[in-house]
C-alpha cells in the first residue's frame, strides 16, 4: 500500500484513439491478492487543497501535495475517491511483466494513513473495500514513530 504505478495504456483518447496513461495508488491488498486502488489526478475540479479530505461533491478527493516535484507527479495531485473496480492480481502481474504497469513512487506512512482513512469512508467505497483499507491503515500505523501518531479523525 502506498505505491504509485503508472499504467501506460489505461484509457483511449476519444479523438485520436491513442492509449494514454493514468497513475494508480494502491490502497490495500486483499487476502486473495487483488488490489484496492484509486486513480491520481492533477485536475482540481473544485477539489480543495485544505482540508485535504473532501468527500463531498461530484469530484471527491484527497489532496496529496506535489509528490515528485522533479518527476512524473510534478503537479498538485489528488487521490480521486470515485468508485473503481479492484484490480485483479493476475491482470496486475501480467501488465507489470509487459512493463505496461511500472512502479514510480511510494508514499510514506505519514501521508498514507490519513489518505487511507479518507478513502475508506468516501461515498463510493464499498463496505468490503473499507475493511481492507482500514486493515492496511492499521498495519501502516504500526510503522509510525509514536510522535507522529495522531488520533483518528472523524471522517
Amino acid at each position: 500500500m502506498g505505491d504509485v504505478w503508472k499504467h501506460s495504456q489505461f484509457y483511449k483518447d476519444a479523438t485520436t484513439g491513442e492509449l494514454l496513461p493514468k497513475y494508480l495508488l494502491i490502497l490495500a491488498v486483499r487476502p486473495d491478492g487483488d488490489l484496492v486502488y484509486r486513480l491520481l489526478t492533477s485536475q482540481a475540479h473544485q477539489r480543495p487543497q485544505a482540508p485535504a479530505c473532501d468527500k463531498d461533491g461530484i469530484h471527491p478527493g484527497y489532496f496529496l501535495g506535489t509528490p515528485t516535484p522533479a518527476g512524473a507527479l510534478c503537479k498538485p495531485t489528488w487521490l480521486d475517491l470515485r468508485e473503481i473496480e479492484d484490480f485483479d492480481a493476475r491482470d496486475f502481474e501480467a501488465l507489470t511483466k509487459k512493463n505496461i504497469l511500472t512502479l514510480i513512487h511510494s508514499f510514506p506512512a505519514e501521508i498514507m494513513c490519513p489518505a487511507l482513512e479518507c478513502a475508506a469512508y468516501a461515498p463510493d467505497t464499498t463496505a468490503r473495500q473499507t475493511k481492507y483499507i482500514m486493515a492496511a491503515r492499521a498495519t501502516l500505523r504500526k510503522r509510525l514513530p509514536r510522535a507522529v501518531l495522531m488520533p483518528a479523525s472523524n471522517y
